[in-house]
């Protein structure tokens, strides 16, 4: 596994606590998104919303997104693959305008100095993002199973938990402590939002 990968499996992995459990009743956790297209992302391929966001170009930190369960799955995946996949010289400038400050955030950035990545990621272990599950939800924060099938046929699912600032949906990295660990899946989770059918 190149290290951009591995990164994705971890970059967005944050703790479920740090999305509280509840949300209005009027919002759908598995409504599937309209997705306008796929764009790659340094080799990984993420959906973009038709409505839900982002509203900017791929060449820059996504943002705009909608303040709806599906707003907030489509940034945070994303975003962590922005993140997780960002040369050298880029992810500085990816961290700091897709992750709200925190000890989550610094701590990212202590580690991710300490290698040294372009940014490409390896199609031989590049995942293909089937779909996701949000596992919680409310009007400020949400935490989103992103479910991921590699080239080996492999399947895993990773965390990434995202909250409500400044008008928008941005990643709440966790530190060592409240991390949550990719976990290996033998099934497609029941429940989740399937995305394959939206790609073009």
């Amino acid at each position: 596994m190149t290290i951009a990968a591995a990164l994705l499996l971890t970059a967005g992995c944050g703790d479920s606590s740090d999305a509280p459990a509840g949300g209005a009743a009027e919002l759908s956790l598995t409504a599937v998104p309209a997705i306008s297209s796929w764009s790659s992302i340094n080799g990984i391929s993420v959906p973009l919303g038709k409505t839900d966001g982002p509203t900017n170009g791929s060449g820059e930190p996504f943002s705009g997104f909608s303040h709806t369960p599906q707003g907030a799955a489509l940034a945070a995946i994303g975003q962590s693959v922005q993140l997780s996949t960002a040369s050298d010289q880029s992810w500085p400038k990816m961290l700091a305008a897709v992750a709200v400050s925190g000890e989550g955030r610094d701590e990212f950035a202590v580690n991710r100095a300490l290698i040294s990545s372009n940014g490409d990621v390896d199609p031989a272990v590049a995942p293909l993002i089937l779909g996701y599950v949000v596992t919680s939800y409310d009007d400020s924060a949400a935490a989103v199973d992103v479910v991921q099938r590699f080239p080996d046929d492999s399947i895993a699912s990773t965390r990434s938990a995202v909250v409500w600032t400044d008008t928008d949906w941005k990643l709440n990295l966790p530190t060592s402590q409240n991390s949550v660990p990719a976990t290996a899946l033998t099934d497609i989770p029941a429940g989740m939002v399937d995305l394959e059918g939206t790609r073009k």
